[in-house]
């Protein structure tokens, strides 16, 4: 059975900060307040963002300033409630939104 939902995806660069914390810790402890069932980091091998400098584990060119990607799922009307608060928060990443459906198994 599939279930509409929102998925609320935020990039920034490894080293963004919010509140003296690295951004992508931050922002995981703002959506476990507000009590989103998960959030999940993933950690970039390359890219780059608005200043165009590209950022690689690359042996030659090591970068400890990688790309992030923060994703997290929920409904609709949740995500987009706190969507003006996360732009807020991101000074120098994306935040995207797209609707989205959840397939769940039985007894989840």
């Amino acid at each position: 059975m599939l279930t509409d939902a929102m998925l609320l995806r935020i990039y920034v660069a490894e080293s963004a900060r919010i509140k003296e914390k690295p951004a992508y810790k931050y922002l995981v402890e703002y959506f476990k307040d507000k009590g989103f069932p998960g959030c999940t980091v993933f950690r970039g091998m390359v890219g780059y963002g608005h200043d165009y400098k590209i950022r690689t584990v690359d042996v030659l060119q090591l970068s400890l300033d990688l790309p992030v990607v923060i994703d997290i799922v929920g409904q609709k009307e949740k995500i987009l409630a706190i969507v003006p608060e996360v732009e807020e928060m991101v000074e120098h990443g994306l935040v995207t939104v797209q609707d989205v459906q959840i397939a769940k198994r039985a007894g989840n």
